[in-house]
């Protein structure tokens, strides 16, 4: 294709683009909305704008501070969680992706506008990569363009990259990286393969993977072609430059790798058994996804125009030997949706689900490029081949559709796009002016116009409703909470952390600088997943989302809470030693004027094995007495007492084997009487082995799906928990759950007789509990056992950067285990009076180290694992690269 209409067929691409982009935003726009997914806390505002604006003041501030002398490299933030690498935790939303370098210029004034533009900008980017397979295949203009727009504006993007911007990049990446392998096969330059690979791994590991399948599986379709250069040789070829595409991208790419696997995520576990068949109604539904704007989830995205649908069987209707790749690769995508074992391999054995529905994408955008021509001019058996395509959807419709509107649309736009394709072929006249390539670009953006309009429209669905309006974006994370402090003229340290009851969007700390108990990252340290998930924390929702302590005393100072923001309207309890310091409108600080220090210590300790035994209220009473260490020979050299699980605890049971299947859709509330007498001053409610079962669990080869939020809670003394309780078979299904949900007795009057408990269920499921006790706390010994850690020696003249170093003095008269409640990790080093001592594992997250009799300095100072490594791979891949260009150059030029 020569260059110049190369120029034509991008510029079209370009006016053609953003009208679509007008119209099928346009409900959006109308309503100015921001393509911010996230009114109520979901993953676009918590995730994706958290972590961009983050960055783009990581960028800032790294070379601001270059400017004045400080070569730091900052790589532990403590408002990522309860702190987290910044590398590993952030490449998966921000780090890595080149795109993602704009954000140097986000602030709150464009914040939204900026993040809106770059999900349009995604799209277009992949549209152009799309033209660039086009044209390198040297296939029709028009066909290129119908190709690409079904290709981008697909359910991929309509459906799930606009919720998460970064899944649009494996869609950009795609068709450079088939261009790429297809330069190998032909003996071409073979750096764009090498770059793509080297870009994809840097990006986004979870896509590079899927990347990497598909790049093989096309590879070995289009083998057959070349296979005169044989099998052995051609995957050496292929194999040297993917490793050296692998060792420039390892900078970010080892790191990354290294906290994969300890992430706790990755340790979920999947039903063997049932993942051989989806249920019934997946495969009804995927015949009327095919076309349209009708939604199944599961991650499934087709709704492709109804011209694709076309163009499919015409393919598949004559017979072709060019186009066995195009036809293996369509049935291939065909087979891989309909089998949820090819959606778990493609999701690197983690769960099933059809995120690698980008790559079904491109193939259905060049099965249409391919066949174009073969649209002006159909045979009898192609024209009889839609008719009946036409006449199943039609079937499918009125068996399945149940009156779906969506679905009704969709098929006129089919029978419309047949009627088009019948007049383009059967009246002469439409070939001349090129009518007939105007009226299928025309009918293609009329189909894409529509669709898309069909996906936001208020009137056709709700989907708008959970975006953010331009204005709310960066409020949403965490104003009310700063807000507050600035009032109050407090300057949170890295250090102070704090607990906003009421926040209903995690991750918010991170812009703010503000270390908060939240957490909603999917590269999560499974040691302290575990951690909070064994305490029987309410606000624990699955393995990377929790967010809270339950405003229990003891977990708050050992975690180093120091000030709790709530609502006014709230009914919980205000621990002991929180003091109203600031109130608005709507919310209440408190500090904690006796907090326990940040480095206490302890002269006991309890092994992991011990505390695994013990329940939810004893593991919280037993931290606050002793240290919890994972192995004995970490502290063989100290000589300090190995004590007992602390069993001061008093416990009522209830009701064991709570069993209700609920059948209906309306909300059923279960009542449950307890003696006044079980309850002391302060006292727990203890569900344990909460299970709940999805009403349609059937045969174990069908793939059930489970409801991530089962929206189950418990009343009592006027406070409602939220219990978050993965159905079973769920995605982020962990087993049978424990629960403590804190008593208010305050509110329990003097003459009662009897406590209510309340068990509120609305989802049809059946519920199982365990044991239902009521589990007494003894207040004075609890009380004792804080002053203690206050009064033990502890860290004092702290020092620290926010960042990668910190330092404390602490003068010891016995052997002690220190606990400095940083996230534990592998990547701290540490140093007692410069001489270096290992870092162990304490209170099952935190940092800790052994403590002899004396006065001691310590620091500790942080590197990213696999970092230092990482990075000498990839300057010795790049110098290769170099050297191998330049020697190919040179032998060029010679000859």
């Amino acid at each position: 294709m020569k260059v110049t209409k190369k120029r034509y067929l991008f510029l079209t691409y370009t006016i053609l683009f953003a009208i679509l982009c007008m119209i099928v935003f346009y409900p959006f726009f109308t309503n100015h909305l921001s393509l911010i997914w996230g009114r109520s806390g979901e993953d676009g505002t918590s995730q994706h704008l958290a972590s961009l604006l983050y960055y783009g003041d990581y960028i800032r501030t790294f070379f601001n501070n270059l400017i004045h002398g400080n070569f730091q490299f900052p790589m532990w933030n403590n408002s990522i969680g309860f702190g987290s690498d910044i590398i590993t935790t952030l490449n998966y939303y921000a780090i890595g992706d080149p795109l993602n370098i704009v954000y140097v210029f986000a602030n709150k004034a464009n914040a939204s506008y900026l993040y809106t533009f770059m999900t349009l900008f995604r799209a277009y980017l992949a549209g152009i990569s799309f033209i660039i397979f086009g044209c390198y295949f040297k296939k029709n203009a028009y066909g290129i363009l119908i190709g690409s727009f079904t290709y981008v504006f697909s359910g991929v993007f309509l459906n799930f990259a606009i919720r998460h911007p970064f899944f649009l990049n494996p869609m950009i990446y795609l068709p450079l990286l088939v261009v790429g392998v297809e330069k190998i096969y032909r003996k071409e330059k073979p750096y764009l393969f090498t770059i793509m690979i080297a870009i994809s791994a840097m990006s986004n590991f979870y896509f590079f993977y899927m990347l990497t399948a598909v790049a093989v599986i096309y590879a070995l379709i289009r083998f057959p072609i070349y296979k005169e250069a044989g099998f052995f040789k051609t995957l050496g070829r292929f194999a040297g430059w993917y490793i050296l595409g692998l060792g420039l991208s390892m900078i970010l790419l080892l790191p990354v790798i290294i906290a994969f696997m300890g992430n706790a995520r990755s340790s979920s576990g999947v039903n063997y058994f049932n993942i051989f068949l989806y249920q019934r109604k997946y495969y009804q539904s995927i015949i009327l996804q095919s076309i349209g704007f009708h939604q199944i989830g599961r991650g499934t995205s087709l709704n492709f125009i109804a011209l694709a649908y076309c163009g499919g069987i015409v393919l598949l209707l004559k017979k072709s030997k060019e186009r066995f790749p195009y036809k293996a690769s369509l049935i291939l995508g065909v087979v891989f949706t309909l089998f949820p074992i090819f959606a778990y391999i493609l999701h690197a054995f983690s769960y099933p689900t059809n995120r690698w529905h980008f790559a079904l994408a491109f193939i259905v955008g060049a099965v249409l490029m391919e066949v174009y021509d073969d649209l002006l001019d159909l045979t009898l058996i192609q024209k009889i081949g839609i008719v009946l395509g036409i006449v199943f959807y039609y079937l499918a419709y009125k068996r399945y559709a149940e009156g779906a509107i969506d679905v009704k649309y969709a098929a006129i736009i089919l029978i419309l796009t047949a009627f088009v394709l019948f007049v383009v072929n059967e009246i002469p006249f439409m070939s001349k002016f090129r009518l007939n390539h105007l009226l299928l670009l025309g009918l293609t953006c009329f189909s894409v116009s529509f669709t898309g309009f069909g996906h936001y429209s208020t009137r056709l669905s709700k989907v708008i409703n959970s975006y953010v309006a331009f204005d709310e974006a960066y409020d949403l994370l965490g104003k009310q909470e700063d807000s507050l402090f600035r009032s109050a003229n407090i300057k949170v340290n890295q250090l102070d952390r704090v607990d906003a009851m009421n926040e209903s969007v995690p991750n918010w700390g991170i812009i703010r600088h503000i270390p908060t108990t939240t957490n909603y990252y999917s590269i999560t340290d499974k040691n302290v997943s575990d951690s909070l998930e064994n305490l029987g924390l309410n606000q624990y929702q699955y393995k990377f989302k929790f967010k809270k302590l339950d405003m229990r005393e003891n977990l708050l100072n050992l975690y180093h809470v120091k000030y709790i923001v709530i609502n006014k309207n709230n009914a919980a309890k205000i621990p002991n030693g929180y003091e109203l310091i600031k109130s608005n409108e709507k919310n209440n600080l408190y500090e904690n004027k006796n907090i326990v220090p940040f480095g206490y210590t302890y002269n006991t300790y309890v092994t992991e094995k011990d505390f695994a035994n013990a329940n939810a209220a004893q593991k919280e009473q037993t931290m606050t007495q002793n240290a919890v260490i994972s192995d004995s020979n970490d502290i063989a050299s100290a000589s300090l007492k190995k004590s007992s699980i602390t069993d001061n605890l008093v416990t009522h049971d209830v009701y064991t084997n709570f069993y209700y299947h609920k059948t209906k859709k309306k909300e059923k509330v279960v009542q449950i009487q307890i003696p006044k007498e079980y309850f002391n001053d302060q006292c727990y409610i203890y569900l344990q082995n909460i299970q709940t079962i999805p009403s349609n669990s059937g045969r174990n080869h069908i793939l059930y799906t489970g409801k991530n939020n089962t929206r189950l809670k418990v009343g009592i003394s006027g406070h409602t928990a939220n219990i978050y309780n993965a159905e079973k078979d769920s995605i982020y299904d962990i087993d049978n759950r424990n629960y403590l949900v804190e008593v208010n007795t305050e509110k329990i009057k003097k003459d009662q007789k009897y406590v209510t408990l309340s068990i509120i269920m609305k989802r049809r499921a059946t519920y199982k509990i365990g044991k239902i006790s009521v589990v007494q706390i003894n207040s004075k010994t609890q009380t004792a056992a804080l002053n203690t850690l206050r009064s033990n020696p502890h860290l004092t003249d702290i020092s620290y950067d926010g960042a990668n170093h910190f330092s404390g003095n602490i003068k010891t008269t016995d052997d002690r285990i220190l606990c400095i409640p940083f996230a534990y990790s592998k990547g701290w080093k540490a140093t007692d009076n410069g001489k270096s001592v290992k870092v162990i594992k304490v209170n099952g997250m935190f940092c800790g180290i052994v403590l002899k009799p004396g006065t001691h300095n310590i620091k500790l100072n942080y590197t990213t694992p696999g970092l230092k490594i990482g990075t000498c791979i990839s300057l010795i891949s790049l110098i290769i690269l170099i050297g191998i260009a330049i020697r190919s150059r040179k032998k060029l030029l010679k000859d």
